[in-house]
């Protein structure tokens, strides 16, 4: 099976507004940085994927991205979410793929064995949702890459789920999956949760010394 992750990441000096009631806008940058890392360095843990592509509209993030060795989607100007994850879908459809993974970017905790997990459950399942710890959505397994139209936002997690079943597919989410994967770091809260993870990360540390 062919299976290609989607990274969707916002511009580092424009994301997670949230955390700069806590950290400087370097550190945020900072921050973004570290976090892209890690759920690259996540993905290329695993031999189930052909190929990782990130979606942005900022160079920045190209580099990092680049880097680390995945392709890079450049838009400008940034169309939005879920149209830009529908046009890498589109272009995952022509080139073959048998399936597709949507991987949000700020997934600090995530390890390659928690992606193994989410593909060995899409072997089974057409729709593999995995909620994120605010009521969207972490990761969401397609096959084929199409089968169901991205619904990235608040509560996302419920509105991939009915979208699926109304596909006629019925939405699974694979429970040995570490609570730390649904983490998303959006606010001093989470950051917070990050500290005090016994998973270590390039973001972990970075919280610490500024922390420190």
């Amino acid at each position: 099976m062919r299976i290609a992750a989607l990274v969707p990441f916002k511009c580092f000096t424009r994301a997670k507004r949230r955390l700069r009631a806590r950290y400087s806008d370097r550190e945020v940058e900072e921050i973004g940085r570290a976090m892209l890392g890690d759920v690259l360095k996540a993905l290329a843990e695993t031999e189930n994927l052909e190929r990782v592509t990130v979606l942005t509209d900022d160079t920045a993030v190209a580099e990092v991205a680049r880097g680390a060795e995945a392709s890079v989607r450049l838009r400008h100007p940034d169309p939005g979410l879920n149209p830009a994850i529908e046009e890498a879908t589109r272009e995952l459809i022509g080139a073959g793929f048998d399936a597709s993974l949507v991987v949000l970017g700020d997934l600090p905790l995530l390890r390659g064995e928690d992606v193994d997990e989410v593909i060995r459950a899409g072997r089974k399942h057409a729709v593999v949702l995995v909620p994120s710890s605010d009521g969207g959505t972490a990761l969401l397994f397609r096959r084929p890459p199409g089968c169901i139209p991205p619904c990235f936002g608040p509560e996302s997690a419920r509105a991939h789920a009915a979208a699926a079943r109304s596909q006629g597919f019925d939405p699974f989410c694979p429970a040995k999956l570490h609570e730390a994967v649904t983490l998303d770091l959006d606010t001093p809260e989470d950051a917070q949760r990050v500290l005090e993870s016994e998973r270590p990360c390039r973001t972990r540390e970075l919280l610490r010394r500024f922390s420190a």
